[in-house]
């Protein structure tokens, strides 16, 4: 779908102030005030990796795929976006399409020719006529070297003098480029927002490893969490609507809190599932230091950075730089991934609101 059509879920306003209430409240009086659980958690354990992977297998990204072809297929500029926020398929979904159609992935600049402003590898683009990025936020460092070759390459393609281009790009990546460059004019494409109702019926179809879905109720109402067959003539569960209230509609972070959230009773003679807790996640601080917060930002615009690039894009010491990583890092908050620091899945909404509550640059998804 266009980006100017995108829409949250209902309940999203309502689900960030019940968020920015539990904080408070956790902040006052502990954890001793949390709500009475119908299940207890220490009554469960973890389901075992290979009955997860069945249950909870990996995002399916070729429906995206074939809806991002057909909308291409009526595009005649010579840019195309595809965006999505972190954890959300953007670049799974641009490597697909260019395998399918045999276009060539752009190879992304080293990070020592972004960091000295280098603008040579704008030159090995030329000998393309139809291409791919799939990973834009790959281009840039956020500071004055950093974002000459970016600059360069975004004045050209935009132009139309490197043929015709398919983009990848975290939303974050999007927002900052759209404000320091200026990006108009490129059409822009990202993945409908899910519904509750939706996402029960999504992680019911992908339950693959029994003839029906199995039973799953949360462990805060004790009710049926899915739309199965047995429970097909249920009212849609609220447990899923926070859900995707609270992610905003992305499957990819909704995805990491269903997996996350799975448990099984400890008892053999029980055969149900739980899900604890949808919304639990790592709490920051309403107290959370300028630092962290820049830090955390840096890694969103960037969509993951590490140590050493971290250095080069944050206006702090690397003692210093290095220090908030640390303590974000024990409070599960960022975790590295593939080389790179990055905010997690299940810190992403708060991480996400904190920003906007102080008027940072946020994504516009």
């Amino acid at each position: 779908m266009e980006l100017d059509q995108f829409r949250t879920p209902e309940q999203t306003q309502a689900s960030q102030w019940r968020r920015s209430l539990r904080s408070v409240s956790t902040w006052l009086v502990g954890k001793s005030s949390a709500e009475q659980q119908v299940k207890e958690e220490k009554e469960l354990r973890a389901l075992p990796e290979v009955r997860l992977a069945h249950l909870v297998p990996s995002i399916d990204w070729s429906p995206a795929v074939s809806a991002l072809a057909q909308q291409l297929e009526g595009q005649n500029a010579p840019v195309t976006f595809f965006i999505t926020p972190p954890y959300s398929g953007h670049a799974s979904v641009v490597k697909q399409w260019a395998e399918k159609h045999h276009v060539a992935c752009l190879t992304p600049p080293t990070l020592s020719e972004l960091g000295e402003g280098s603008t040579q590898w704008v030159e090995r683009c030329v000998i393309h006529r139809a291409w791919v990025i799939p990973s834009l936020e790959r281009y840039f460092l956020r500071h004055t070297q950093g974002i000459q070759g970016i600059r360069a390459f975004l004045e050209r393609a935009l132009s139309g003098r490197l043929g015709r281009g398919v983009i990848g790009c975290d939303s974050w990546a999007y927002a900052y480029l759209q404000q320091v460059i200026g990006i108009e004019g490129a059409p822009v494409f990202t993945l409908q927002s899910m519904e509750g109702e939706q996402l029960s019926r999504y992680f019911a179809h992908i339950a693959t490893h029994e003839e029906s879905s199995p039973a799953i109720y949360s462990t805060r109402t004790g009710k049926p969490v899915l739309r199965t067959e047995q429970h097909a003539d249920n009212a849609p569960n609220k447990e899923l609507q926070r859900l995707a209230a609270h992610c905003r509609g992305h499957i990819g972070i909704a995805w990491h809190y269903w997996r996350d959230r799975l448990r099984e009773p400890k008892a053999e003679d029980e055969e149900a599932l739980w899900l604890v807790d949808a919304l639990a996640e790592a709490e920051l601080a309403p107290d959370t230091g300028d630092i962290a917060t820049l830090l955390m930002h840096a890694l969103l615009l960037h969509g993951g950075l590490d140590d050493h690039a971290l250095g080069q894009v944050l206006p702090f010491s690397r003692h210093e730089a290095i220090n908030a990583r640390l303590a974000l890092q024990r409070k599960g908050v960022v975790a590295s991934c593939e080389g790179r620091w990055q905010v997690t899945p299940l810190s992403y909404a708060s991480v996400r609101q904190l920003l906007a509550s102080r008027n940072y640059l946020v994504d516009p998804l």
